[in-house]
């Protein structure tokens, strides 16, 4: 039954292509320089605030699952834990931005999601597909995720208030809220949010159970999250403007399974971080500069079993980026930047280390022709971790009426992060099945291609498609290893297996996006229907199997719909998986092909901007694996209300 809704879905969706973004009139800055999205080259997508709003979602990655190009592998619901990856990428390969401030984790991407806003708070989420290092620096191999918020985005000029939210209570004693308030007063701009999900979790068979003595027969996959945010934007005046904002994470969760396969794996995390950021602008004629700073601080506790004690982490963030960008002349536009890095850990599972790095950066937008753009940036980034590298990029748009064809080709580069280099290095007797990491780990350097089209056959009617291709060296992942041959390590067990962090010499990726959208309206109806389609396919070169770099489908649909009329709005998301399935017995599994379907219905009889709703994540109860023993939530109901 639901793979007959999914198919009916798409063939229906087949037949409703449109955009639901005027293209021409949204200014984006997928290279630093502000463009629309059809002069950029690139393949990007903007998920607006009402777009949030209006889907049955919880989180960011919950949000970001059924965007082409973008696949995510989740440890649980409600946003616990996701990795990102974008056309096959690793996880480690996505760059994510809040207001222009680098968020990926120093201690490992797989915090990386761990957003330190609302969604109440996001005013829209840029995604830039393909390499974007030229601009943006390390990590940005895969794409970039820009989350831009209301107060920084600053767009109202008139004086206002608006409270926004909601708040719902489900199955497993769960409970979760999303509130904030964003307001205008003069000349100064502010805005603050809270967020909760919190619930006891389902309660599952422990395979541990007889086998160590540390293991009860069930455990549950309970969570515990909160974020508090705040911001204000003054406007000194007409030249200078102040930005600043600060937050709190505070994260508690069952882990078990969530990085090993080890028998004695019955892990429990506690996170917390402390994020602030400032920002000054001076915008004057055609000129516009701009200094951001961020710092991060945050501190993970993680217990692997209760009998082997606990391992603390202490990690900081420092982010600065200075960058100018003008007008030349009428047909060229001119940025130049630099970013600067430093991070810092200290642990007693890792060690204490640091490591600094820093990017100058220069672009050129030239529009060659009326309908010829192309954008030409090149990086100097110098990083303790492999020296210094130059990362060029080239963007090409040519833009004829009704269509639209666009290429890009760069260079990507990525350090490994101090889990990959020292996960385990201070443990007395590593228990095997465990991670172990390799401090002599080189930089993965990669090399992007992609061409792509947007046709425009109709008034608001948008088909896209890209094809991509990335070549990759040094690629670091995790492979099982014996002890044996693991020779920058003393604290494992002779002849025994571990996931030991290496370098995979190769690999390719290739791929093709498609996306399609539809904005209908029926009498007093609207309707909305997305349709995307991904396909990926990565090859080593050794023909060894790794812990992430494949672990990515082969095939991903999602397909998205949402009916608003005047007393009740309708919205679902279906995400169709085929991937390359894994099964070592009845609990670690990951099903080579699965689909999942979320379903929201809100009422609201009495006025637009206060409704009732009622939310069914898992729709068909559908038992599947993202990360090889990590189960995902099944059928989850909640109700709650919702105001805007």
């Amino acid at each position: 039954m639901k793979n007959l809704i999914i198919i009916l879905c798409i063939v229906w969706s087949s037949f409703l292509f449109a955009q639901s973004v005027n293209l021409d009139s949204v200014q984006i800055n997928a290279t630093h320089i502000s463009t629309s999205i059809k002069e950029s080259g690139k393949n990007v997508t903007i998920i607006s605030h009402e777009e949030i709003s209006q889907l049955p979602i919880q989180s960011v990655d919950e949000l970001l699952r059924s965007i082409a190009g973008i696949n995510i592998n989740s440890r649980n619901g409600f946003g616990v834990q996701a990795d990102i990856g974008m056309r096959g990428s690793t996880f480690s390969q996505v760059l994510i931005l809040v207001d222009n401030i680098r968020l990926n984790d120093p201690l490992t991407a797989h915090f990386n999601n761990n957003i330190p806003v609302a969604l109440a708070e996001i005013d829209h989420i840029e995604i830039i597909r393909g390499t974007a290092s030229a601009s943006f620096g390390a990590d940005a191999v895969g794409g970039v995720i820009h989350i831009k918020t209301k107060t920084y985005v600053n767009k109202k000029s008139n004086d206002f208030v608006n409270f926004v939210g909601n708040i719902g209570f489900g199955q497993h004693n769960t409970s979760l809220s999303d509130i904030g308030i964003v307001g205008k007063k003069g000349k100064l701009s502010y805005s603050s949010s809270i967020k909760t999900s919190i619930s006891d979790g389902e309660t599952l068979i422990n395979p541990n159970f007889g086998k160590i003595a540390s293991a009860d027969s069930l455990f549950s996959n309970y969570f515990d999250l909160k974020t508090y945010s705040g911001a204000v934007n003054y406007q000194i005046n007409e030249v200078w403007s102040a930005y600043a904002r600060i937050g709190y994470d505070d994260r508690k969760f069952n882990a078990k399974y969530f990085y090993t396969r080890s028998s004695y794996d019955e892990s429990r995390e506690k996170t917390n971080s402390i994020w602030s950021q400032f920002a000054i602008k001076r915008n004057k004629r055609n000129h516009h500069s701009e200094l951001n700073i961020g710092y991060k601080k945050g501190n993970d506790t993680f217990i692997f079993n209760p009998l082997f004690g606990e391992n603390h982490h202490t990690t900081e963030l420092l982010s600065m980026r200075l960058h100018h960008d003008f007008l030349l002349h009428s047909k060229i536009k001119l940025a130049i930047g630099t970013q600067l890095e430093n991070k810092t850990i200290e642990s007693n599972d890792r060690g204490n280390h640091k490591n600094a790095s820093l990017g100058i950066y220069g672009l050129m937008h030239y529009n060659m022709l009326s309908n010829l753009h192309s954008t030409l940036g090149l990086r100097l980034q110098n990083d303790a971790n492999f020296g210094t590298k130059f990362l060029p990029q080239l963007n090409v748009s040519y833009i004829q009426n009704k269509f639209v064809l666009r290429t890009s080709i760069g260079k990507g580069i990525r350090a490994a992060d101090f889990t990959e280099r020292y996960i385990s290095s201070q443990i007395s007797s590593l228990s095997p099945g465990r991670n172990i990491g390799n401090p002599d780990l080189k930089a993965e350097e990669s090399y992007n291609f992609d061409l792509g089209t947007d046709i425009y056959p109709l008034e608001d009617l948008t088909i896209s498609a890209t094809g991509f291709y990335r070549f990759s060296n040094n690629l670091i992942d995790y492979v099982l290893t014996n002890s044996n041959d693991i020779s920058n390590a003393t604290n494992l067990q002779v002849n025994s297996d571990y996931l030991y962090a290496r370098n995979i010499v190769e690999t390719q990726t290739y791929g093709l996006e498609f996306s399609a959208n539809k904005k209908l309206k029926i009498k007093n109806n609207s309707l909305d229907i997305r349709l995307d389609y991904t396909f990926l396919k990565t090859n080593n070169g050794e023909d060894i199997i790794s812990k992430y770099v494949a672990n990515h489908p082969n095939h991903n649909v999602g397909f998205n719909l949402f009916f608003k009329s005047k007393y009740f709005d309708i919205s679902t998301t279906t995400h169709y998986i085929h991937r390359d399935g894994v099964s070592i017995d009845e609990y670690f599994f990951v099903s080579e092909k699965y689909s999942v379907t979320h379903l929201k219905l809100n009422f609201h009889p009495w006025t637009q901007t206060f409704g009732i709703y009622f939310q069914i994540q898992n729709v068909f109860d559908t038992e599947y694996q993202e990360i090889l023993g990590a189960k995902m939530p099944r059928r989850w109901s909640v109700l709650g209300v919702n105001w805007h």
